[in-house]
């Protein structure tokens, strides 16, 4: 069995969701990124890669993501879905022509910017808890929060002492 062969016939035994996990594994995403982008569990993700590198016999992540996208080349496919042949005859200095050279970004986009993003089917997949702090703040913004409940839990452990100091005087 020739190499090509092969490598088409390691990629074929792969499921669909298998094959979505590892497209965006290729692009560097975490568990989570990848979990959120398909609205599925963190666990569910681990599984399917697990499952894979079983399949596969790689060591870890990085080597499955690795030989992936080594198969995919052999093959001639890509993760995007783009084809490697230039359909319209153009070559790409050409194409590039056509692209804005600076993307305007208006600020009414601004307010439906993090709606879109979020959507997959219809379903809100939003972050929530400290995800979505962290979204927003960023871990500068974890780091000033818990410092500042540290403090606030400071100062009810203060006035707390005070309080009971004062009620032992009395009694």
């Amino acid at each position: 069995m020739s190499d090509d062969a092969q490598a088409l016939e390691q990629l074929e035994s792969l499921t669909a969701k298998q094959v979505e996990v590892l497209d965006l594994l290729v692009m560097h995403r975490t568990t989570k990124e990848i979990a959120r982008e398909l609205s599925i569990a963190p666990n569910t993700v681990d599984q399917r890669i697990s499952a894979v590198r079983d399949k596969w016999g790689t060591a870890n992540r990085k080597d499955t993501a690795r030989r992936y996208s080594m198969l995919l080349e052999q093959c001639g496919k890509t993760t995007c879905g783009f084809s490697r042949v230039d359909e319209d005859g153009r070559s790409a200095e050409d194409r590039d022509q056509d692209l804005p050279v600076d993307p305007v970004f208006v600020l009414s986009d601004a307010a439906t910017f993090g709606q879109q993003r979020y959507r997959y089917e219809g379903m809100d997949t939003r972050p929530k808890g400290l995800e979505a702090f962290d979204a927003r703040f960023g871990r500068a913004g974890r780091v000033v929060a818990v410092l500042v409940l540290a403090l606030i839990m400071a100062l009810t452990l203060a006035s707390s002492l005070a309080i009971a100091d004062i009620l032992g005087r009395l009694i």
